[in-house]
């Protein structure tokens, strides 16, 4: 049996079902594989790069040039999930493995908010949040101007009105 191996990870099935059209055009056979509802309900959380487009693992190499020259000519990688380290799309979301035993621990870990929901890199193995941290400003100390310790005469203005 040939496994199929994830090329391009979308959030909606449109862009994906186009690649997958494009793929299989010129050759390739492509598969789109919907993960949305298994993630809502085993990992309870929102199905983000929940969509794959799979190929056949001898098709690999090929795909991902083909892919690479759609990108170019028709960006067809513009609505997918994409890595900010190395711009693969080859992305998982959360971070957590879907084999065995291990992520039924890790789901409840999550969803304890004792361990954050990722996106994950196949290809380059980063990590990063769903959202941008927010950047903090600090005074010319170096301490954090939204610290209630170190700046408390901006939180006593606040109770006060």
């Amino acid at each position: 049996m040939i496994k199929p191996i994830s090329v391009a990870t979308f959030n909606e099935i449109e862009p994906a079902r186009e690649l997958e059209k494009r793929l299989n055009q010129a050759g390739v056979n492509a598969t789109v594989h919907d993960e949305s509802k298994l993630e809502r309900f085993w990992f309870m959380s929102e199905p983000f790069a929940a969509i794959h487009v799979e190929v056949d693992q001898p098709d690999y190499l090929r795909a991902r040039q083909l892919i690479h020259n759609l990108h170019e000519h028709d960006q067809v990688l513009d609505q997918a999930v994409r890595c900010p380290e190395c711009g693969s799309s080859r992305v998982e979301f959360p971070q957590i493995t879907r084999k065995f035993l291990m992520p039924v621990v890790e789901a409840c870990l999550m969803a304890m908010h004792l361990m954050p929901r990722e996106f994950f890199c196949l290809d380059c193995q980063y990590c990063w949040p769903k959202t941008a941290p927010r950047k903090r400003e600090f005074d010319l100390l170096g301490f954090p101007y939204d610290s209630k310790f170190w700046h408390p005469e901006k939180f006593a203005k606040k109770t006060q009105t």
